[in-house]
């Protein structure tokens, strides 16, 4: 009876450690997320394997793998796509949009992108990455879009844009306040653009539907809302 209750004992352990929960998400959010995921690993028998991408791909995947059980993002974007659908969503802060410029430049305010010393400007998917949009609709709004049209260079994602800032190959880019902060140190600065010039940016964990059965979904989302949590998320931006 003894070895049976230690038998059983170890299977169950076994079970727990094996738990996985797999969860995606914007790749502008890589830094915070990574720590929220090591944080709530340390604390429990779950594992949890990340991915990370514009919006377009996380869903994609999420739709062939079947598997996705949380995925993190823009609420308007997750909301109105039809690839997958959720049972609910964790608000987790608002997103905040930023102009950063390389090192060696000088940028005091989003009119300085018209001098001639910002020959390159990089800007993440205007159809498939939130930031990308919501540059798109500052630019527009302010009336710098078609003066600096033959400036721009649209790449995939945020941390693209950041990559190049960091190497010089762009001098300026329009990325979200957590990676400005994340490689603040690596590039020249940034500037915070007023939110009131673009779409409010709500950052959320949607819950896939039918993945709010799962014990490990849940201990995740109720770890969200603690504040231990939540002070991570605020460290970097949100």
């Amino acid at each position: 009876m003894k070895k049976l209750t230690l038998l059983l004992l170890l299977t169950l352990s076994t079970l727990l450690h094996a738990e996985t929960l797999i969860l995606a998400a914007g790749a502008g959010y890589k830094r915070p997320i990574t720590e929220l995921v090591r944080n709530f690993e340390s604390a429990n028998n779950i594992k949890i394997e990340e991915f990370y991408g514009n919006m377009a791909q996380i869903l994609t995947q999420s739709r062939q793998s079947g598997k996705v059980a949380l995925i993190l993002g823009d609420l308007d974007f997750l909301q109105k796509t039809t690839a997958v659908n959720f049972s609910s969503f964790i608000p987790l802060g608002n997103g905040k949009l930023v102009l950063a410029y390389a090192k060696g430049k000088n940028l005091k305010n989003p009119e300085t992108l018209l001098d001639p010393a910002f020959e390159r400007i990089a800007l993440p998917d205007t159809k498939n990455a939130v930031y990308g949009k919501a540059a798109e609709e500052f630019l527009n709004k302010n009336g710098l879009a078609d003066r600096i049209k033959n400036k721009l260079m649209v790449v995939s994602t945020v941390p693209q844009v950041s990559a190049y800032l960091i190497s010089g190959e762009v001098d300026a880019g329009f990325i979200n306040l957590t990676d400005a902060l994340g490689i603040k140190d690596k590039i020249g600065g940034f500037i915070t653009i007023d939110p009131q010039s673009y779409s409010t940016i709500k950052i959320v964990a949607g819950v896939v539907k039918d993945a709010e059965i799962n014990p490990a979904v849940n201990a995740f989302t109720n770890y969200l809302n603690t504040a231990p949590a939540r002070a991570t998320l605020e460290k970097y931006g949100l």
